[in-house]
């Protein structure tokens, strides 16, 4: 993808040493050189990182902020008041350093929980960084990299639209592939998993607006993806908007828009978590549909991408359709199995609450595919949900089976 860093923003990545692994970047800036409005989304966790504590302290007190400072290799998490201090410290550098104002700076951190941040190797990445931003295609990659832990793949997403003549760009990426269930909410809520995500736009929109379209973008796209079902304690996703496009304030119209252009973006990087899942062999798109209610739906999506059973005969290429209707059968949520249909990698196994006679054989050929979809018919409404996810594989527990060495 060509560079499509947003006007009036910076980014980059360095290597400061925070990280075990060698050669390893693991400090990123992502920096507006115009104060910018700004919203989040953190975790719901309450054992809440560091980073997450003063960042929701921040943008609770409003104003403008020029940028997101983020390190990979520490957590900063269940660290106590050193942990918070040095949370506050790592925002006042880059103010320092980019003679910003103060308070003006957000951080976010992934890592091992429970370790201190090494705050002398900090302070040098962060000098660096003041010769390491720019807006090549290098430098985003160079930012997406040094928040990377399990990734194996480097996940942005960009959309453009055009606005009275001008343009407007919409950039984000994410870092996330275990520890990944989000369930986001805003100030008074949360994320899932060790998922970081920061979205830049030039946009000029209000803070109140802005919070608005990101929690609605985040419930169709992060608060539908989940790896392993597990909660992180340093979720964050942080949106910035400068207004350096010069498009002015947006009409109803244009807003639309540039809504929809965001959910594009918050889609694309939520499949590839998905698809960047730790050990993951598939990706795989639930889709409950004809449900009574679009929450029913959800629910019953989220915990058949959630359950073991199901995700390991994603694994073996099972087509267990038992599995599927045994997690939908335990969401909490009422429906009748009797009317229900369900289709495995385009396959029906299961029809009106009996099971179909079906060739495993080819059930087995098409679930050998790298992207499977599994769809749940409840003929009870009009409403629907999707859910990504991945298989689990062995590979799953040798990664988390030593992650901390």
């Amino acid at each position: 993808m060509s560079n499509c860093i947003p006007k009036g923003f910076k980014v980059g990545g360095v290597i400061s040493g925070i990280s075990k692994k060698a050669g390893k970047k693991d400090l990123a800036l992502f920096l507006s050189e115009f104060p910018a409005t700004a919203a989040g989304m953190f975790t719901q966790n309450v054992a809440k990182a560091a980073p997450v504590v003063e960042d929701v302290k921040r943008l609770k007190k409003g104003g403008k902020f020029y940028g997101v400072i983020a390190n990979s290799g520490c957590a900063n998490a269940c660290t106590g008041a050193r942990g918070m201090k040095n949370a506050v410290a790592m925002c006042a550098s880059i103010e320092k350093n980019f003679n910003l104002s103060s308070g003006s700076v957000l951080a976010a951190s992934t890592g091992v929980i429970g370790q201190h941040l090494a705050m002398d190797k900090f302070y040098i990445g962060a000098e660096k960084l003041k010769s390491s931003i720019g807006v090549s295609a290098k430098n985003e990659d160079d930012a997406v990299l040094a928040v990377m832990t399990t990734d194996t793949v480097i996940k942005k997403a960009c959309r453009k639209i055009k606005v009275k003549n001008k343009e407007i760009k919409i950039w984000g990426c994410v870092k996330g592939a275990g520890m990944i269930h989000p369930d986001l909410a805003g100030l008074a809520g949360g994320l899932h998993a060790t998922m970081l995500s920061f979205i830049l736009t030039d946009a000029q929109i209000d803070s109140k607006t802005l919070r608005s379209l990101l929690e609605k973008s985040a419930e169709q796209s992060f608060n539908c993806v989940s790896v392993d079902g597990d909660t992180s304690t340093n979720d964050t996703l942080i949106i910035l908007a400068n207004g350096a496009s010069h498009t002015g304030r947006l009409s109803a119209a244009d807003l639309k828009r540039f809504s929809a252009a965001l959910n594009e973006v918050t889609l694309e990087l939520a499949k590839k978590i998905a698809k960047d899942g730790e050990g993951a062999t598939k990706f795989i798109e639930i889709e409950v549909k004809n449900a009574a209610t679009a929450a029913g739906a959800k629910l019953i999506a989220k915990t058949i991408a959630t359950s073991p059973l199901f995700k390991t005969a994603m694994f073996g290429a099972d087509a267990n359709w038992g599995r599927v209707l045994a997690a939908a059968g335990r969401a909490g949520v009422d429906f009748n199995p009797d009317k229900t249909d369900i289709t495995i990698a385009g396959i029906k196994t299961f029809r009106n609450g009996a099971p179909l006679d079906f060739s495993e054989k080819k059930a087995k050929q098409a679930l050998l595919k790298e992207d499977i979809k599994i769809a749940v018919d409840l003929k009870v409404g009009k409403a629907a949900s999707k859910y990504y996810t991945c298989d689990f594989s062995y590979d799953y527990v040798k990664i988390n089976g030593d992650y901390r060495s």
